[in-house]
């Protein structure tokens, strides 16, 4: 019955989500369930898209993997290994579950605009500086509020205590998932090095009624350790699989990446991984990435099933409505990781 359902799913219900998105005013969607690759509008079938925040996944990933090392402390302070932070209470796991208080340095770099950032190339300090130059968004570990600062910081940890570029553990975490066509850019690459569809994005993210441009090549150190990663849709799925399996990390890690605060009433946060409820009921542990020209989402549950799609421009690019694109997305994740 689990094989009929999914067959139903993959060669009827996905397939007709899909054609839907790209229906209403998106340019392309691909996607990669279970085994399976589909792609509609513009997207090449599992071209390399990137993939936003899904990179925090990674670099989660990549500091469990040092904790399981003990050679870091997840429950220490964060500033043992990242000295700008000043505030000693604020702790490793705090940071990996956007607890920490620390505020978002997105807006006040110039993220929005795409024209400030395209070509401009910010050091990971920089970005950190102007974060810490604001007053924190809440008190250590007081509630859940969402910061790309939180992995910036993450990504100088990893730096700091094996003495090599974050790339260089996140590629270590792509070797061991199997992962074909993932990477981490180089400093200063803009193109993605693979197939991939044309991405567009409004001009000023801030700015629905702004023009509408080509976001395809674009310097993604703005993002860094927050988001900077290429994957296909196949690769994040591979990877989120892994990950639950036990590929990735031993039993005593995946379970504190898993041990989560409440988001809403269907989402909660654990250290870069996320579940959402299902309709079926169970969720799905993932992560969805957002960076100009693409919306991402992927994950797995814990009965195996698995998948990620991807939209080659963000929800609102061109005058459809956000909230209903991200549900139609949420829908497609949930037709492929339920058990119907």
């Amino acid at each position: 019955m689990i094989a009929v359902a999914a067959l139903t799913a993959l060669t009827l219900l996905v397939p007709q989500q899909l054609d839907q998105i790209v229906q209403e005013k998106s340019p392309g969607v691909e996607a990669h369930v279970n085994g399976q690759n589909l792609a509609r509008g513009n997207a090449p079938v599992n071209g390399q898209v990137r993939i936003g925040s899904i990179t925090k996944s990674f670099v989660a990933v990549a500091t469990l993997k040092l904790v399981a090392e003990n050679k870091v402390e997840l429950d220490g302070p964060a500033n043992r290994y990242v000295p700008h932070i000043k505030d000693g209470r604020i702790t490793v796991r705090q940071v990996l579950q956007h607890t920490s208080g620390l505020p978002d340095y997105v807006v006040d770099v110039g993220v929005p605009k795409i024209a400030d950032i395209r070509n401009r190339y910010f050091a990971p300090h920089d970005l950190l500086d102007v974060a810490l130059a604001k007053a924190p968004s809440f008190q250590p570990g007081e509630k859940y509020e969402y910061s790309n600062t939180n992995y910036v910081v993450a990504g100088l940890l990893i730096q700091k205590v094996t003495g090599r570029p974050v790339g260089e553990a996140i590629d270590e975490v792509v070797k061991q998932a199997g992962l074909k066509d993932t990477y981490w850019p180089n400093q200063g690459e803009q193109r993605i090095r693979g197939r991939h569809a044309q991405a567009f994005a409004l001009s000023d993210l801030l700015d629905p009624k702004s023009q509408v441009v080509d976001a395809t090549d674009i310097e993604t150190s703005a993002a860094w350790a927050s988001g900077a990663m290429v994957s296909t849709p196949s690769d994040v799925a591979k990877f989120f699989r892994t990950l639950l399996n036990g590929g990735l990390l031993a039993k005593p890690q995946l379970d504190e990446m898993r041990r989560t605060v409440a988001i809403d009433e269907k989402s909660a946060y654990g250290l870069g991984l996320e579940s959402t409820k299902l309709s079926c009921g169970g969720v799905w542990w993932g992560h969805g990435g957002s960076i100009h020209g693409w919306a991402s989402f992927g994950g797995a549950t814990d009965g195996g099933r698995y998948a990620a799609m991807t939209i080659t421009a963000l929800p609102g690019t061109f005058g459809d409505d956000p909230m209903r694109k991200f549900q139609r997305m949420y829908d497609v994740m949930d037709t492929a990781l339920c058990k119907r």
